[in-house]
């Protein structure tokens, strides 16, 4: 407890939990079932992952970040129809999990970046391979299972790294993400034509996502230069992912009126993320640590 009362940036991530936890309730209580309600859920449990790894350890933090990866890819897979004898390949993409997360926690960034790019991709083909011998639409689902590691465990998984090199980095990218969602979605309802909206969600997002960014610049200890650019880099980097999963959710199904347990609801809540963070790991790493680790 003393811990969290001294320490200003504890102190401030606790509150956020708190506020958090007290506006789920509220939306739990209210019994409406919404789009918001189960996207308010998933900035809880990051806030919670981000707690857990400041006041207890980044080990322990790392298993709900393995939690979510392994939750999220399991809802791509089961809205793909897979043959019996994809089962092999298939079990081998939940089994990198761990695999995944060992890695970050121990700071062994040269296994995690090679990983699933390497090896993930070249044991996934040899278990469907064993899995049968109907090689119609092999590749078929071998690629599909490739995309959604590298999609639900890869990209989330760089969301993980970011904060165990610092909290905060991790906070604030949340942070901004939430705040162009919610500044999409008002655009969205007001303006008409989807390339006006996407034009203005980026004009009206960025100096309110600089402003975020350079009030916490300190403790991301990210110098204001930097802080601007990724300011102006992180609205749009959201644009294009939110294009592209929105895509990919059009096939799969997928409708934000329509979001069900295990129908979309991870995938939908958490896609602004997806292809933003791999960007902002490596920026923060070639351009504020000022080299790549090595292990």
């Amino acid at each position: 407890m003393d811990k969290i009362i001294d320490d200003p940036q504890i102190l401030t991530l606790t509150a956020a939990f708190i506020v958090l936890s007290l506006v789920n309730i509220v939306l739990i209580l209210s019994g409406k079932q919404s789009r918001f309600r189960s996207y308010s859920g998933y900035i809880w449990y990051f806030f919670l992952i981000f707690l857990i790894g400041e006041t207890v350890s980044f080990y322990l933090a790392a298993w709900f970040w393995g939690f979510l990866c392994f939750f999220a890819l399991r809802e791509f897979f089961s809205m793909i129809d897979f043959r019996l004898q994809d089962r092999f390949g298939i079990v081998g993409a939940y089994f990198s999990v761990p695999f995944m997360m060992h890695f970050i926690h121990t700071d062994w960034y040269n296994m995690f970046i090679i990983t699933i790019p390497v090896y993930s991709f070249l044991i996934i083909p040899f278990l469907v391979a064993i899995g049968g011998k109907d090689r119609e639409g092999a590749i078929n689902s071998i690629g599909i299972i490739d995309f959604g590691l590298f999609l639900f465990v890869y990209c989330i998984g760089h969301l993980a790294y970011l904060s165990f090199y610092n909290i905060w980095m991790a906070a604030m990218l949340l942070i901004n993400v939430v705040i162009f969602d919610m500044l999409a979605i008002i655009i969205e309802s007001k303006a008409g034509g989807k390339w006006k909206s996407t034009v203005l969600s980026y004009i009206t997002s960025v100096p309110v996502i600089i402003a975020v960014t350079l009030s916490v610049s300190g403790w991301c200890l990210l110098p204001v230069f930097h802080a601007v650019i990724l300011g102006l880099v992180i609205p749009a980097v959201i644009i294009i992912g939110n294009y592209t999963i929105r895509y990919i959710e059009s096939d799969l199904g997928i409708m934000s009126e329509n979001l069900m347990p295990g129908k979309g609801v991870i995938i939908d809540s958490i896609k602004s993320l997806l292809y933003v963070s791999p960007v902002v790991l490596h920026y923060y790493l070639y351009f504020i640590r000022g080299k790549l680790p090595v292990g």
